[in-house]
């Protein structure tokens, strides 16, 4: 629950990644709770505009990375 979470990192108990800007999580926390309390509805319902413009089915981020994983790789310094 997106309220426990937030009450959580207020009270210390939990903490966003080190490598995270704390006003970024913070937002982050915010944005998930909104439609959560069925605010912003429209960012949590699946729609069909990646098959519309790309003519294919959306692709899982992960899927997505481990099909780039060496091109990915072969940037970092």
């Amino acid at each position: 629950m997106p309220n426990d979470l937030l009450r959580m990192v207020e009270a210390g108990e939990d903490i966003a990644p080190p490598s995270l800007d704390s006003g970024y999580a913070a937002s982050s926390l915010t944005w998930v709770r909104q439609p959560y309390e069925g605010r912003m509805d429209y960012s949590a319902v699946t729609t069909s505009t990646v098959r519309d413009l790309l003519g294919r089915e959306p692709a899982h981020r992960t899927s997505w990375a481990d099909a780039h994983r060496q091109e990915l790789h072969d940037q970092l310094p």
